[in-house]
């Protein structure tokens, strides 16, 4: 029989690593681990220095379930991506170039490459849509009105039928969406928005799946690391989009653009194939794991997602100031995010003067860094978790912070590049590229305040990112309407900047990735009040 703990001791939510008693909230409860199909219950001793310790219970070596999980998570996220950036290389090539661009003689518009002509692939005669500023931008930001909705609704459908059927509907229906996308553009300018928003529906659920399945698969002082190696998917995919974007769009086959939505769609759908047949919603349902690697994580059974369904304590998550802080945290990633997202390529061509192919290749650019940055930092994260004295909420707002304010800084210095096309690309690179590093910051907090409500948390957050990427290229559009002009986009640079700044800076004061004490069943935490 398991021992009854006594009051002395205490299990903190972060746990106690590398010899120190992170800040935890503190139960006197038996903590047990389930084994796969076994009705033996284990304790976990709470003087533990480290999860899973007080079982001798090393760390698996070798490739294993979690790392499988890994690899279809990245590609996963790059073909959602790919789905996801089609339309802000595609538009490039789709409009024509009067309705994009500002001409005159004023110092506020940089002069053309003398072999403009030669080099554009006949941009200046562009594409055969007449969309002005104001169309693009609501173009470019309506698939955030389906992500939007979507989110949370989809967060909650994780919570229920489990991460691998709504990935696997959720890329589907999003790849779709873009097989049907060039018809649809062709048809009539409504009908295309319609296949944007249902794109944006469709992918509402995958970060609410990818964190929910980061959560139940590992404990935190592996998350950063592996989230390192999945989460660049992002990256991966939006290079690809843009470099082969741009090279599609100049391509005679099926008129050059719509390959972006009939390529990148394909690849989604079957991209679904792999993932129903090797992944599974928990450890203890997947057919082939090693022994080795499930007692691993059974033994961090107290810090990772628990695979018994829980009602979400709604009352207690909206009035928790560590989850708001999560909120105003995804306003601010996502609100510059997706200004670099969907904004850089129409930089590119019109205020920098770059052709479509070059637009795409050098829009990449940025995400390149972006990927390396991420995997070097992840383990430089878990490093500063495992082998220091710094607790796993310090470490959160370290990533943050570096990632938000160098990104701020970078912001800032895009408004004195001028027409140096060089320098804009470098100070680009550093924006996006050390912004990766918040996304191993707070952009986790879901998975260690509440792990067993994080599909839940991640789609209402991501909600409300989702609502800033309709607002940013809203916003963008409306401030370069008819205005393509390096004092319209020095605008754009500073209110991105601004909110960075404003929205990190609450989370670094309010924040925390100490484990709540609503994450576990009423049930629970009623007992631990004796």
């Amino acid at each position: 029989m398991p021992r009854k703990m006594k009051n002395s001791e205490s299990f903190s939510g972060e746990r106690n690593i590398g010899g120190r008693c992170n800040e935890g909230a503190q139960f006197d409860d038996e903590i047990s681990v389930f084994g796969k199909g076994r009705s033996q219950i284990s304790t976990i001793s709470t003087d533990a220095k480290k999860p899973g310790d007080s079982l001798n219970i090393p760390k698996p070596k070798g490739w294993g379930a979690r790392h499988t999980l890994v690899v279809l998570g990245f590609t996963g996220l790059c073909v959602a991506y790919l789905n996801r950036i089609n339309l802000s290389i595609a538009i490039v090539a789709m409009v024509a170039a009067n309705s994009s661009t500002t001409t005159g003689n004023s110092s506020e518009i940089c002069p053309f490459p003398e072999d403009w002509n030669a080099t554009s692939g006949g941009d200046m005669t562009g594409g055969e849509f007449d969309w002005d500023e104001g169309v693009q931008g609501i173009l470019l930001g309506c698939f955030f009105y389906g992500y939007a909705i979507s989110n949370f609704f989809g967060g909650l459908a994780v919570e229920y039928f489990g991460a691998r059927i709504v990935m696997a509907l959720s890329i589907f229906l999003s790849s779709l969406s873009s097989l049907l996308s060039p018809v649809c553009a062709n048809t009539s300018v409504g009908l295309f928005i319609a296949t944007r928003v249902v794109s944006g529906l469709a992918q509402g659920p995958i970060f609410p799946c990818i964190h929910n399945l980061l959560a139940t698969w590992n404990p935190p002082q592996d998350r950063a690391r592996f989230a390192s190696a999945l989460l660049p998917g992002v990256s991966i995919g939006t290079i690809l989009g843009l470099s082969l974007g741009g090279l599609m769009n100049e391509s005679d086959f099926l008129g050059g653009w719509p390959l972006n939505f009939y390529v990148f769609g394909v690849l989604g759908v079957l991209w679904c194939i792999p993932w129903l047949i090797f992944m599974r919603d928990s450890p203890q349902k997947h057919p082939s794991i090693s022994k080795e690697e499930l007692e691993y994580i059974e033994a961090n059974e107290s810090t990772v997602k628990n695979t018994m369904r829980m009602k979400v304590p709604w009352a207690d998550v909206w009035t928790s100031i560590p989850f708001w802080t999560l909120i105003i945290l995804a306003w601010g990633d996502s609100f510059g995010f997706y200004t670099f997202l969907t904004e850089i390529p129409t930089y590119l061509k019109n205020i920098q003067h770059f052709g479509s192919a070059d637009t795409g290749l050098t829009a990449a650019l940025p995400h390149v860094v972006a990927t390396v940055v991420s995997l070097i930092w992840g383990v430089i994260s878990d490093t500063l978790i495992a082998k220091t004295r710094l607790s796993v909420s310090t470490v959160r707002k370290i990533s943050s912070a570096v990632g938000t304010y160098t990104s701020a800084l970078a912001l800032i210095a895009m408004c004195y590049v001028d027409c140096d096309s060089t320098l804009a690309i470098v100070v680009l690179c550093l924006a996006v590229g050390i912004n990766s590093c918040s996304a191993l910051g707070g952009a986790l907090c879901e998975q260690d305040i509440a792990p067993n409500l994080t599909a839940a948390l991640k789609g209402t957050t991501n909600t409300v990112g989702a609502i800033s990427g309709i607002v940013a290229p809203l916003i963008t559009g409306f401030i370069i309407s008819d205005n393509q002009t390096l004092g319209a986009w020095r605008t754009v640079f500073l209110i991105s900047a601004a909110t960075y700044f404003v929205c990190c800076t609450v989370f670094l004061v309010f924040g925390t990735s100490e484990v709540q004490p609503w994450n576990y069943p009423k049930e629970k935490r009623e007992k631990n009040k004796y």
